[in-house]
């Protein structure tokens, strides 16, 4: 069970800048608001974020990373680190779509790049954890 410790602490930090992140994005989403982001070049985030591709049946990709940061979050306190690598590699494999979704655009969006990086680093962390545990 995690429950403390240094890497639930590492664990618990990044979930939480996860949670900023994509609140900001939803946020943006629904009011409009254009991301503290450039607009031009390869790092264009308002071309990500305004494609057909930020939303899933009209709910915003940030609300969907909300959604997974908040499942995450909850799970830390009460679940094993088994449970959460399980979590994560369905994490990891929407940002692998998410990658591909970039490449085809032909624009990084920073502020998604942010939830690739967390959701990759938490996912190495659980693994670890989960070596960690089976010894």
């Amino acid at each position: 069970m995690v429950k403390s410790g240094k890497l639930y602490a590492a664990m618990l930090f990044l979930v939480m800048i996860g949670v900023v992140d994509t609140v900001y994005l939803t946020y943006s989403h629904y009011t409009g608001t254009p991301v503290a982001c450039p607009d031009s070049g390869v790092i264009n985030c308002a071309k990500v974020l305004s494609s057909p591709y930020s939303t899933i049946f009209g709910i915003p990709l940030g609300l969907i990373g909300l959604v997974f940061f908040a499942i995450e979050l909850f799970m830390l306190g009460r679940t094993s680190y088994e449970n959460l690598m399980l979590f994560n590699i369905i994490g990891i494999a929407t940002v692998f779509y998410l990658l591909y979704v970039e490449y085809v655009l032909g624009s990084i969006c920073l502020f998604c790049t942010v939830v690739h990086i967390l959701v990759t680093v938490l996912l190495v962390l659980s693994v670890y954890g989960y070596l960690k545990e089976r010894k």
